[in-house]
């Protein structure tokens, strides 16, 4: 059976936060925190 390697909490977040993706990909979200990009 195979070991899975725990991450070291100490080292911080594994994964990018959310929000920076979606305003990477769909820019800054609107007032109501809506991410709709340029189509909305």
């Amino acid at each position: 059976m195979a070991e899975i390697e725990i991450p070291d909490p100490e080292a911080g977040p594994t994964e990018t936060d959310e929000a920076s993706v979606l305003a990477e990909l769909y820019g800054k979200p609107d007032s109501d925190g809506v991410y709709a990009g340029d189509g909305a």
